[in-house]
């Protein structure tokens, strides 16, 4: 019976020991910020108006628009045209990117 019961508490303390060395794990980490409140929101405005914020689930990049640019509607139809006719813009499955004949 003795040996049954000093069994039983030294298995309890190699438990308890166990467990405890468990405590500390993951370490801290330092989590002290170096910028301000303001500094982030500044920072999340220009990202917000670079169009570099991550949208949806999968965490993609969002979507980057093209700028306006300074051709009028007339010069953008008119380089267009211009491709069109050396064949710039007729495209395929196999014809990518497009080549001039």
């Amino acid at each position: 019976m003795k040996t049954l019961v000093s069994a039983l508490i030294l298995s309890a303390s190699f438990i308890g020991a166990a467990q405890a060395g468990e405590l500390d794990y993951p370490p801290a980490l330092n989590t002290q910020s170096t910028v301000t409140r303001a500094q982030v929101q500044q920072e999340l405005a220009a990202a917000r108006a670079k169009g570099e914020l991550v949208s949806g689930e999968e965490g993609y990049a969002a979507t980057a628009f093209a700028h306006a640019g300074n051709k009028t509607r007339a010069q953008v139809q008119q380089e267009l045209a211009i491709a069109r006719g050396q064949g710039l813009t007729e495209g395929g499955e196999l014809d990518y990117p497009p080549v001039q004949s």
